[in-house]
C-alpha cells in the first residue's frame, strides 16, 4: 500500500490552507464538484507478462475526488484530486492507495505589481521506458508516485515611461519514490529590464536568469545566462540591434554540448507589415527568425540558430505554426533543449483541461495520466530535440482529436540514446442525450542504445467506450482495451485484454 509521506501531507495541507485563505480574503466565483466511481475490470493478463505467463484477475477500484476552479480579479485556482483504492492491483489480493493531485494558482497581491504562483502535482508514472504500463492496475513493479511543488513570487515594476522589469523567485520540489532519480530541490531568479516609450530611438534590455538543482542522490546541476541588447530604431519598419551575454552552466556531461563564455551578436529587425517580421543576428552566436502570418488564422514562427556558446551549440531549429478554422484547430512545434527529468514533470499536466480548468472527457475525465514518451527515470541532464503536430476537429456530436511526435534524447553523463516516436487519435461521439461513445488509439515506438546494447520496443492501445447517463449526475460506462508491446528482447512481449464496467456520479 502506497502512503502520503510528511512531505507530501505537508504539501497538501498547504494548498488547503492557501485556498481557506483566499475564500476569505477576496470573494470570488468558485465552483466545486465531488465525484465518486466504482469500476469493476477483468483482464487476461494483469501483470502485462510474456506468452506462456499470463494470469488472469478481476479488479476492483473505488475514486472518489473533487474539482476546484474559481476566479476573481485578484485569485485564480484550479484544482483537480482524486484518491484511488485498487483491490487485486496485479493480482496480489492487496489494496493499493494511489493519491493524485493537479493543482495551481495565482494571487495579485498588488494589482499589475506583485504576484504568487504556486502549483502542485501528485501522480504515478513508469520507471522504465522499456516496459511502459498506462495505469495503476497492473502493479507490474515498473511505476512510481511522483510528486512535485512550486511556490514562485514575481514583481513587475513600472518605472514612469523609462522602463518595465520583473523580478522572480522559484522554489520547485521534485519527490520521487525510486531510487533511480533523486528528490530534489530547485531555486530559480529571473530578473529583466526593459526600456520604456520614453526611448523612442534607442531601446534596451537587460535579463539575468539562473537556475540550480539540488539532488539528494547526485551531482547538482546549474543553468545561468545573462545578456543585455541595445536596439536603434531607424524608422518603424527597421531596427539595429547588438547583444553580448555570458552563459555559465555547470553539471556533468561527457558530449562536448555545453560551452560556457561570452556570447556576442550583432543584427537588426525588419517588419514591413504586420503580416511579416524578419530578424537576424551574426556573431559567435548567430540566429535568423521569421514570423509570418498571411492571414488572421494563421501564424509561423520559425528560428534558425548557429551557437558557439550555451547549452545547445551547433545548428539549432525551432519553430511554432498555429492555423485555427471555424471548427478545427492545427499546429505543429519543434524544439531543441537541454533539460532534466524532474523539470519535465514540472512542466506536464496530467489531468487534461479545458478552457474553463474542468477535467475533459478524453480519454478519462478522473485519472490522471501516465506519459508513456518520458525517458527513463535518472537525474543525467539530456539533450532534446522533439517536434510535435496536433489536430482537433468539433462538429455538432462528435470531437476528433489526433497527434504525432517524434523526441530524439542525448544523454550528457553515459550518452546513452533514445529515439520516441508516435501518434494518437481519438473520436468522441455523442449518439444521443444520453449515449456518448469514445475510440481511442495511441501507438509508440522507443528506441533505447546503451553501453548494454540496444533495445526497440512498440507499443500499441485502442480503447472502446460507452457512456450511458443514467441520471442529471450518474453515468455508467462499459469498456474494451487492448494493449500489446512487443520487443526485440522476449521477456518485454505482452498483450491484454481488459473489459470493464464502472459507475460515477457527481455531487
Amino acid at each position: 500500500m502506497q502512503y502520503l509521506s510528511v512531505e507530501r501531507l505537508a504539501v497538501v495541507s498547504l494548498m488547503g490552507y492557501c485556498l481557506f485563505f483566499q475564500s476569505h480574503a477576496w470573494a470570488f466565483n468558485l465552483n466545486f464538484r465531488s465525484f465518486a466511481s466504482l469500476q469493476e475490470l477483468y483482464s487476461d493478463n494483469i501483470r502485462l507478462a510474456p506468452a506462456g505467463s499470463e494470469e488472469s484477475a478481476l479488479v476492483t477500484e473505488v475514486r472518489p475526488g473533487f474539482n476546484i476552479n474559481g476566479q476573481s480579479a485578484r485569485y485564480r485556482l484550479n484544482l483537480n484530486y482524486s484518491l484511488q483504492s485498487i483491490y487485486n492491483a496485479g493480482g496480489n489480493s492487496n489494496v493499493d492507495v494511489n493519491h493524485q493531485l493537479q493543482y495551481n494558482s495565482t494571487t495579485a497581491f498588488v494589482p499589475n505589481r506583485l504576484f504568487l504562483d504556486t502549483r502542485s502535482t501528485v501522480s504515478q508514472q513508469n520507471i522504465s521506458n522499456t516496459q511502459i504500463g498506462g495505469d495503476n492496475f497492473s502493479n507490474n513493479g515498473n511505476s512510481t508516485t511522483l510528486t512535485t511543488f512550486s511556490l514562485s513570487p514575481y514583481w513587475t515594476p513600472h518605472f514612469s515611461h523609462y522602463a518595465n522589469g520583473l523580478a522572480r523567485l522559484t522554489y520547485d520540489r521534485v519527490g520521487a519514490g525510486s531510487s533511480q532519480i533523486s528528490d530534489t530541490n530547485s531555486h530559480s531568479e529571473t530578473v529583466s529590464l526593459v526600456s520604456g516609450r520614453y526611448f523612442s530611438r534607442f531601446g534596451w534590455s537587460a535579463n539575468f536568469n539562473n537556475r540550480t538543482n539540488q539532488n539528494s542522490d547526485g551531482q547538482d546541476v546549474s543553468f545561468q545566462n545573462s545578456s543585455a541588447l541595445l536596439r536603434y530604431n531607424i524608422n518603424r519598419k527597421l531596427n539595429l540591434t547588438a547583444q553580448v551575454g555570458h552563459s555559465s552552466n555547470d553539471f556533468q556531461n561527457s558530449t562536448n554540448s555545453n560551452n560556457n563564455g561570452v556570447f556576442y551578436t550583432l543584427g537588426g529587425q525588419w517588419r514591413p507589415s504586420r503580416n511579416l517580421n524578419v530578424s537576424a543576428g551574426y556573431g559567435n552566436n548567430k540566429f535568423i527568425t521569421v514570423f509570418l502570418s498571411p492571414i488572421s488564422r494563421l501564424r509561423w514562427t520559425t528560428t534558425y540558430r548557429n551557437n558557439d556558446i550555451g547549452t545547445n551549440t551547433g545548428n539549432i531549429w525551432q519553430t511554432d505554426l498555429r492555423y485555427v478554422t471555424r471548427r478545427s484547430v492545427w499546429s505543429g512545434t519543434f524544439n531543441e533543449d537541454t533539460t532534466t527529468v524532474q523539470q519535465v514533470l514540472l512542466e506536464r499536466q496530467f489531468f487534461i483541461l479545458d478552457g474553463s480548468g474542468n477535467i475533459t472527457s478524453t480519454p478519462d475525465p478522473t485519472q490522471a495520466q501516465f506519459f508513456l514518451d518520458l525517458p527513463t527515470l535518472t537525474d543525467e541532464v539530456f539533450t532534446r530535440k522533439r517536434g510535435q503536430l496536433n489536430y482537433s476537429f468539433r462538429t455538432g456530436k462528435s470531437v476528433l482529436t489526433a497527434s504525432a511526435f517524434s523526441e530524439r534524447r542525448t544523454f550528457q553523463i553515459s550518452q546513452n540514446k533514445d529515439e520516441v516516436y508516435g501518434g494518437s487519435g481519438a473520436w468522441s461521439w455523442r449518439y444521443s442525450s444520453r449515449l456518448n461513445t469514445l475510440l481511442s488509439l495511441n501507438w509508440q515506438k522507443t528506441d533505447t542504445n546503451n553501453a548494454i546494447g540496444s533495445v526497440s520496443n512498440k507499443f500499441f492501445d485502442v480503447l472502446l467506450r460507452a457512456q450511458r447517463t443514467i441520471t442529471r449526475n450518474v453515468s455508467g460506462n462499459i469498456e474494451y482495451r487492448y494493449l500489446k508491446q512487443s520487443s526485440d528482447q522476449n521477456t518485454l512481449d505482452f498483450d491484454e485484454n481488459r473489459i470493464s464496467i464502472s459507475l460515477s456520479g457527481r455531487f
